[in-house]
């Protein structure tokens, strides 16, 4: 894989990032899913107990767009 396709699958999962963790499962790690589960989670929690749960969210799908971009790019993550 060339370093162009590099960067459009990294643009792809990042984007994909919306959702924390969807990117991940679209480049095949296995910790999309802990970030899927995550995710939905803190949504559940700021509809129903703490509304401000919402901004965790928006970080933890901020921060798994990033490393989704990383991991395309490079091969691995931030973590």
């Amino acid at each position: 894989m060339d370093e162009r396709e590099k960067t459009w699958h990294g643009v792809r999962a990042a984007s994909l990032s919306i959702v924390a963790g969807v990117g991940h499962l679209y480049l095949g790690e296995k910790r999309g899913y802990v970030l899927l589960a995550i995710g939905v989670a803190l949504l559940l929690v700021s509809r129903v107990f703490w509304p401000k749960a919402e901004l965790l969210y928006l970080a933890l799908a901020i921060v798994s767009a990033f490393d989704a971009y990383g991991f395309a790019k490079r091969g691995h993550g931030l973590f």
